[in-house]
């Protein structure tokens, strides 16, 4: 059984630190915030549920991928991954850090493969148990979006561990996401014409039975390593 690759996401207030420090990692992009939208996957009550401490202050994302298990354990094991994160903590740049366990439904091509233009998500569940808001998220929402034209890519991460802007371990209850999702456009334009097709109402209606929260951030992305 193939293991999933695993990500480490830092959500930041700027990309600062992160580019005066890149982290020692092989895999890791690096996204710009270019603003925050409303989303009609969730109620309105919804949309202004506090999922995470200083959402509305992201401004910059931070993504650094490993193959599997191992391999963050021996990279994060080291000197200087320690010194990475000890000196994005100093930097007062961080909000909030999420382990997940990556799916990927759409491979990433064309610019999308190095980061690009993209529709990121942090998603909360409406299901009371996890395990029923994977299996419908991997399932059936990640074959709607499959239907949507003019997508480069989608990413899918489940979160497995939280933690505060000190890098501390937190409880669900403190950091209310479950899922980090990620649409890959050619560009903005290519995106408002994909949500205008009629594919997208089964998609949102999916996202209102599917969702209990939802933070929709358009980022731009670029490679780091």
């Amino acid at each position: 059984m193939k293991h999933p690759m695993l990500v480490k996401t830092y959500c930041l207030r700027s990309d600062r630190a992160v580019r005066a420090a890149p982290p020692p990692c092989g895999d890791t992009l690096l996204y710009r915030v270019l603003r925050h939208i409303p989303t009609d996957s969730v109620t309105a009550e919804q949309a202004g549920t506090a999922m995470a401490p200083g959402v509305e202050h992201i401004g910059a994302v931070l993504e650094c991928t490993f193959a599997d298990a191992g391999e963050q354990a021996r990279a994060v094991d080291t000197p200087a991954w320690r010194a990475f994160e000890a000196a994005l903590h100093a930097s007062e740049e961080l909000l909030f850090a999420l382990d997940s366990a990556a799916n990927v439904p759409i491979a990433p091509r064309g610019a999308a493969r190095d980061g690009g233009f993209r529709r990121w998500m942090l998603l909360k569940r409406a299901a009371p148990a996890a395990d029923a808001f994977r299996d419908a998220w991997f399932g059936r929402h990640a074959q709607l979006v499959s239907r949507l034209p003019g997508v480069d890519g989608y990413c899918q991460h489940l979160v497995a561990a939280r933690f505060d802007a000190r890098l501390a371990p937190v409880s669900y209850e403190a950091l209310q996401v479950d899922g980090i999702a990620a649409l890959c456009f050619a560009d903005e334009a290519a995106m408002l014409a994909s949500y205008a097709s009629p594919a997208r109402v089964p998609l949102r209606d999916d996202g209102l039975a599917l969702l209990a929260g939802n933070v929709t951030l358009l980022v731009q992305g670029e490679r780091l390593a």
